[in-house]
């Protein structure tokens, strides 16, 4: 943690997650207790992203861009992105 973000009441103002096919449901809590003003999730499983998204949207965060990703191309597989912004 660097020197500027030691002192701040408030945890983080951005947080990056990219969790297994299992999903966030371990740290969804910890995520929502920082109170980061933006959050990027990374997913390969839309089930999980939409029941972890449900988590953020009740704690107050809107899905404000969505993106899918081809990483690997010639499969059926897509990562999708989506950014939630705290309201």
């Amino acid at each position: 943690m660097s020197r500027s973000s030691r002192g701040r009441k408030n945890g983080f103002d951005k947080v990056l997650l990219d969790p297994a096919r299992a999903g966030a449901t371990g740290v969804m809590r910890h995520i929502i207790k920082l109170k980061p003003i933006r959050v990027v999730y990374v997913s390969c499983n839309p089930a999980t992203l939409a029941r972890d998204s449900e988590a953020l949207v009740n704690a107050g965060y809107e899905a404000t861009r969505l993106a899918m990703l081809d990483m690997f191309p010639h499969t059926g597989h897509l990562e999708s992105m989506v950014l939630f912004v705290r309201m």
